[in-house]
């Protein structure tokens, strides 16, 4: 009978572990999430990964300077600038930083606005000086890469010279701005593609027209912009000097050649071109070219 008993406990006993240990069914939901496919050609994400992307696409992004934006952004002319308000002639005229040499006579003979070539503007100190000294407040623009890098004479750029032109005239306008008491005359002087530029700034009226313009080596290296260089120049009325280093480049010297073609056959008879040796012969000329306008 005890053995009876045992036998039972020790049954009974073993019935109860083998239904504790049992799994229990799984439910439709766990039963789904188990058996889910992940469509082929998309990556499985988790929720981590899902909440970082929503939040990396709620952060702005700064949008990517192109060549026609503004060149206020762009490295080497941020440089330049910084370069600039370390000299001691370096002027402020509204955002724009200039260089400025006012006259050094008496008399008040205008006003001379010179626009250098990218990277050229050391060579205009001299004649800037210079002209400071025959009687002219002379101002130097701070020149932009862009200039070189946007084509005036391509068709396919016009948003990218639109802004440029629009780039120039602002520049142009805060001269004005900060030397209205200045009187005399008005001289501008462009030096290589800068010309250009003031050729297209002339046809589209966006500037202070100037008594008298004064072109040195001016050229661009591309044929269609210097044509259109030498049509927009011979048909405006302003008197112009036109002073090219003869020997200083192919590009300068094919410029000059369409510039001569197209005065002649514009028949103005104000245009005045002239080859000089070097840079520091520049002066010397102008002021014997102004003697002949009479602004002596």
């Amino acid at each position: 009978m005890m053995r009876w008993l045992v036998c039972c406990c020790v049954l009974w006993s073993s019935l109860l572990l083998a239904a504790e240990t049992t799994p229990a069914a799984p439910t439709a939901e766990t039963q789904a999430a188990a058996n889910e496919v992940v469509p082929a050609g998309e990556p499985a994400t988790s929720a981590a990964t899902n909440t970082a992307n929503a939040v990396s696409s709620a952060i702005p992004t700064e949008p990517t300077a192109s060549a026609a934006e503004p060149t206020e952004q762009d490295p080497e002319y941020l440089i330049q600038q910084q370069d600039w308000q370390k000299h001691p002639d370096a002027r402020q005229f509204g955002q724009n930083w200039v260089l400025l040499h006012k006259s050094e006579q008496s008399f008040q003979l205008g006003v001379a606005i010179l626009l250098p070539e990218w990277q050229q503007t050391a060579s205009l100190l001299p004649l800037s000086q210079a002209l400071s000294r025959q009687g002219f407040d002379c101002v130097i623009l701070l020149p932009t890469p862009q200039q070189q890098a946007v084509n005036p004479g391509d068709e396919k750029q016009q948003e990218a010279i639109s802004k440029q032109l629009e780039l120039w005239s602002s520049r142009l306008a805060s001269v004005d701005e900060n030397l209205n008491g200045s009187g005399g005359h008005r001289l501008l002087l462009a030096q290589g593609s800068s010309a250009v530029w003031l050729g297209q700034l002339l046809n589209a009226d966006k500037l202070n027209k100037p008594d008298a313009i004064i072109l040195l080596n001016a050229f661009y290296p591309d044929k269609q912009a210097n044509q259109l260089q030498a049509t927009q120049l011979s048909s405006s009325t302003l008197p112009i000097l036109d002073l090219y280093q003869e020997e200083h480049g192919n590009w300068l010297t094919q410029a000059a050649q369409q510039r001569k073609i197209a005065a002649k056959r514009a028949t103005k008879l104000n245009w005045r071109q002239q080859t000089i040796s070097e840079l520091t012969d520049s002066p010397e000329r102008i002021k014997g070219w102004l003697t002949t306008l009479g602004w002596k």
